[in-house]
Parts: C-alpha cells; structure tokens; sequence
C-alpha cells in the first residue's frame, strides 16, 4: 500500500529531533521534503514453475515535477537488513537501473522479470532506491517467490523404507505413442525413513509414472514403512508401498 503521507511523518518526527537545537522547528514543513515510494513494501511474485514471469511495479512520488524525474533503482544484496536482501543471483531476474516519473506526474512502472533455477520457498528479489537519488526513500519491496504450474501440477510424496538407496522412480509422456522420459529420481542414500516432496508441471497428455526398488521387495514392509503417492491437480490419483522390483502408474490428462 502506498504510505507517503505516513512516511513523511515518521522522517518529519526523525528530521526535527535529530536537527540542530538551533533551528526553528517551525521552519521545517513536510512539504518541504520529497519521498519517492514503492506501492507495496512487499508482495508475492508468482513465477511459473520452469518458466519465465513478469511483474509490473508501480512507484509514488509525493510532488509533482514540471520535467521528467529519474530514479535509480538498486537490488539490495542478501547481507541487507540481517540477512533479509536478495536471495536468488542476478542471472536469473531482471530489473531496470532507474525509473522515470513522466512531467506533471505523481507514479510510473517498471517490470521485473524472473526465471525460475528451482527457487522455492524462502526465494526474494529486494528492491531499494539507490542513496544517490535526490528524495527520501525510506522503504525497500520485497517480493516473495512463489512457484506456480501454469498447467498441471503434479505432487510425488515419497516415505522412504529403511533402504532408501533402493528407490528410485521415472515418469513418462506419449505413453500410447512414443515414451518419453520427462523426470526421474534416484540417489537417495542418506534419507532412509525420511519423506520428501517433487513437484512437477506437465502438460496434457497420457503419463506413465515407475517406481524401483533395486532390491526387488518394494517399500512396505519387511524393512520399514515405506509408501508413496501421486496427486495431480489437488486430487491424489495413486497411493501405494507393497510391489516387488517395480510399479506402474498410468494417466492420462485432462
């Protein structure tokens, strides 16, 4: 939300203590000061999962200029405010140098655009207006990522027995036609009765999803309590645990 008026304030009330004793308190005016803000001091970025997204931010100035006003604008780095900056590298974001508010004009917008590198929760861009820009701007943005599937999301839930390394699994498209490997997993020596969660973004299509067990007695349960499951789209479509080498899972979207 844009604060201007509560941040010209909080500056006024920080300006007149910090201010020589000799000078007239009266003399000092808010009006006087120029504040440049975002609209939001934070908000959720949705970024489509493997993909690309654009986000379009606005900025206030609390005076009107009578020429074009450029601000510059700078990505705080993760070390800010005690470790709550820039989490993601600059590789993967997209953010002009500056801003410019147009003549006789109190806000402009910029775009920010993300590509996703497997970021997920905890993942933020921080913005802040650079020192050298000529108005008090008190106030950084930060934007939260959070990963969204444009088509349909699928949720492998997976407790691991106590042979871990034994699992693995492949999922499959074009089923009917020509399969085609689009995911797998393996690798997992260190989880044995652990849990963890893969998130995929598929599109429509017939699928064919495998899970191994290497040593040919499944998951469930001589050696542990050990289970997985498949929800596609917030509906789980397959739990299972008990099979011998192998388990195949076939469906078809929409």
């Amino acid at each position: 939300m844009k604060k201007i008026l509560y941040t010209a304030l909080v500056l006024f009330s920080f300006i007149f203590v910090a201010c020589n004793n000799d000078i007239d308190a009266d003399a000092i005016s808010v009006s006087d000061y120029e504040f440049i803000s975002f609209q939001d001091d934070a908000l959720n970025f949705e970024l489509n999962q493997s993909g690309v997204s654009t986000k379009t931010i606005t900025v206030y100035n609390s005076r009107k200029s009578s020429s074009d006003k450029t601000y510059n604008l700078e990505v705080l780095p993760s070390e800010f405010n005690g470790g709550q900056g820039t989490t993601i590298s600059s590789d993967y974001y997209g953010v002009p140098g500056s801003v410019t508010i147009p003549a006789n004009a109190s806000s402009a917008q910029f775009d920010v655009t993300i590509t996703d590198n497997g970021f997920g929760s905890g993942d933020r861009l921080v913005l802040g207006f650079a020192d050298d820009n000529s108005a008090l701007n008190p106030h950084p943005l930060q934007m939260d990522i959070v990963i969204v599937c444009p088509m349909n999301e699928l949720i492998l839930d997976i407790t691991f027995d106590n042979y871990a390394e034994e699992t693995s699994w492949e999922l499959y498209t074009d089923i009917t036609t020509t399969p085609t490997l689009i995911a797998s997993g393996s690798g997992y020596d260190d989880l044995d009765d652990q849990s963890i969660q893969e998130r995929l973004c598929i599109d429509n299509g017939d699928f064919g999803f495998v899970i191994y067990d290497a040593y040919s007695d499944g998951m469930c349960c001589s050696y542990g309590q050990g289970s997985y499951s498949l929800t596609v789209n917030g509906e789980v479509i397959h739990q299972g645990g008990s099979f011998g080498a192998s388990e195949v899972t076939t469906f078809s979207l929409p």
